[in-house]
């Protein structure tokens, strides 16, 4: 129990960690991702968050990867501070037994993070994946209209 506890506490810590501010970045960044996810889980008829949350679990990229990084880089460090030995071998060997459970880490606190932002966050991605999808639409509508110029002139 002592361990879930202090679990969840180092959570509740990472959670605060996490950059309000390259959320919708992210997301704006892969909007045609994201538009395609949501349009191949169409018919499950999950709620926006719960896409979202998907969506963060099967691509595994943080919101920030610079940040990311630099989190990394200090559990990195706080793990190797008593083995300073051979510094090189010590990374390489941390990266292969910790990375893949800090990114599962990462990726779990922000589906969870999200839950927390929904109420503002919720709104601009609506926003930005209808704009997506007007811009798409614009482009079928103008080729549609080019198709049908070529015509006439093909037809005079």
């Amino acid at each position: 129990m002592a361990v879930d506890e202090a679990t969840k506490k180092q959570d509740e810590l990472e959670l605060y960690q996490i950059d309000d501010k390259a959320i919708v970045p992210f997301f704006q960044k892969h909007l045609e991702e994201l538009r395609q996810f949501i349009h191949e889980h169409r018919n499950d008829r999950l709620s926006l968050l719960v896409l979202l949350k998907q969506f963060i679990r099967t691509y595994r990229m943080p919101f920030n990867m610079q940040r990311y990084m630099e989190v990394q880089r200090t559990f990195i460090q706080r793990s190797l501070h008593d083995k300073i030995q051979d510094r090189q071998q010590a990374v390489s060997h941390w990266i292969q037994e910790f990375a893949g459970r800090h990114r599962n880490r990462m990726i779990q606190l922000q589906c969870l993070y999200l839950d927390r932002v929904k109420d503002r966050l919720l709104p601009e991605i609506e926003k930005m994946l209808a704009n997506r999808i007007d811009q798409l639409q614009e482009k079928l509508d103008e080729n549609s209209d080019a198709k049908k110029d070529e015509k006439k002139d093909d037809n005079l």
